[in-house]
């Protein structure tokens, strides 16, 4: 575990876990200076939060520039012993402390987006440090002393997931007669559609249902009908936006197996481009509900409103026509949530539960000094035997915007400053070794 003066290392027992869930895990300290270490507390830190850069430039040719707008905001931050050191100090040797603490229910899932040179993500991390007199810090700004914390260890937080045995309710759009025209002038007449998603909340992986009714009133031919689901990410640094968007389903029904989209061979001669005018009385009501159904991509995110952050899902039904036509549409905003808990009914499950899919895109690296890398594993030496503390279970508090979103860029107040819990004390030597 190197050869500093002492050593400070995180393992937690599980590589993901959801909102919600509980976190178990150990911090491994090893003392090697045969002095001992000046130490006020061994603390567990757990941290997350929004961090956004954008890329903008200005200028062409030699007078190019790059410009780099950055923002981060916290989600949540926990900084409390996991051991108070009453006389200040700390023995040579080796320790282990256990703990036990809660995720918050509603924070956002581990996600990573990028765009050519800008980034978005969401981020956890655990950590430990020794707090000397006078000292402070966390994992996210420096600490003068490198050797007196454990290189944070990333922590992948899948979103909270739907309740068991809960079925959500769907989403039915009314009626809408909408004109078509060509070229944005010459009337053709009208379309009606009507749509209907079975349910409002999808999962990754779901089979979408969308059904509808439509009528075609105009002399326009139609191609068919499609569906798409569309992810929208939207971030935001320093008064800057980006965007970036990709479809996370879609189905299309030929016109052939619509005989209700056929065109009309030509307007009734009432009819002056009045949308409300229906030469058909209650066809639409008499026509088959015709039925579009497609899975959502397994590695769709979550749906998410934070404060820099944004993820959006919304379905989209159109009538799809000819060039330079109207194409009649009707939108849905929709939900993306995990499926019921991994953790319901574990003991049947286990052996078929497959591991969440994590985002693609590589964790974001700021050019800021004082970010500290990710550490990925924990490998103990074959000498390790160390004195076990007592389990300590951590309070976690809840983060403050909750489920609304503040404003964007606004922050709210961290209600983890001074998070307390039942605390082992090895300020007394300890006269028997546990081995590990």
């Amino acid at each position: 575990m190197g050869n500093q003066p002492l050593t400070i290392a995180v393992a937690t027992d599980q590589s993901y876990y959801e909102s919600g869930s509980t976190i178990t895990g150990r911090v491994y300290l090893s003392v090697k200076d045969p002095k001992g270490i000046d130490a006020k507390s061994l603390n567990l830190l757990i941290e997350g939060e929004e961090r956004t850069k954008i890329h903008r430039t200005s200028g062409t040719g030699e007078n190019r520039r790059n410009h780099y707008h950055r923002s981060n905001c916290a989600i949540l931050k926990l900084d409390t012993p996991l051991a108070n050191f009453g006389n200040g100090y700390i023995k040579p040797g080796q320790y282990e402390f256990p703990f036990i603490s809660t995720l918050p229910s509603n924070i956002p899932p581990t996600m990573r987006e990028n765009d050519f040179e800008s980034h978005c993500e969401v981020r956890y991390s655990i950590g430990a440090h020794l707090v000397q007199p006078g000292g402070a810090g966390g994992l996210f700004s420096s600490i003068t002393k490198s050797w007196l914390r454990a290189s944070p260890k990333e922590l992948n937080i899948i979103g909270k997931p739907q309740p068991a045995g809960v079925i959500a309710g769907g989403i039915k759009l009314p009626p809408e007669t909408e004109s078509i025209n060509y070229c944005c002038c010459f009337n053709r007449g009208t379309m009606t559609l009507e749509s209907e998603l079975e349910r409002a909340i999808l999962s990754p992986g779901d089979a979408a249902n969308v059904f509808l009714r439509c009528r075609n009133d105009s002399t326009t031919p139609a191609f068919g009908v499609q569906a798409h689901l569309r992810e929208t990410i939207t971030w935001r640094a320093s008064g800057h936006q980006e965007t970036k968007s990709r479809l996370i389903g879609q189905q299309f029904l030929s016109a052939d197996s619509c005989p209700e989209l056929s065109p009309l061979m030509r307007l009734p001669q009432k009819y002056f481009g009045d949308a409300s005018y229906n030469p058909l009385g209650d066809s639409l009501n008499r026509s088959q509900r015709r039925n579009l159904s497609f899975f959502v991509s397994r590695d769709a995110r979550d749906t998410h409103q934070g404060s820099l952050i944004t993820i959006d899902h919304v379905l989209t039904v159109t009538i799809k026509t000819k060039c330079c036509m109207t194409n009649p549409e009707s939108s849905i905003q929709v939900s993306i949530q995990r499926p019921p808990s991994l953790t319901d009914s574990a003991a049947t499950t286990a052996a078929t539960v497959e591991a969440p899919v994590f985002p693609s895109a590589p964790p974001f690296q700021s050019e800021e000094t004082n970010d500290i890398p990710m550490a990925e594993a924990t490998v103990l030496p074959p000498d390790w035997s160390a004195l076990t503390a007592d389990l300590v279970t951590i309070p976690m508090a809840e983060p403050t915007w909750g489920a609304t979103a503040p404003p964007p860029g606004a922050v709210g107040s961290n209600p983890y400053n001074g998070a307390t819990a039942p605390l082992p004390s090895l300020a007394q030597p300890i006269a028997t070794k546990i081995p590990y």
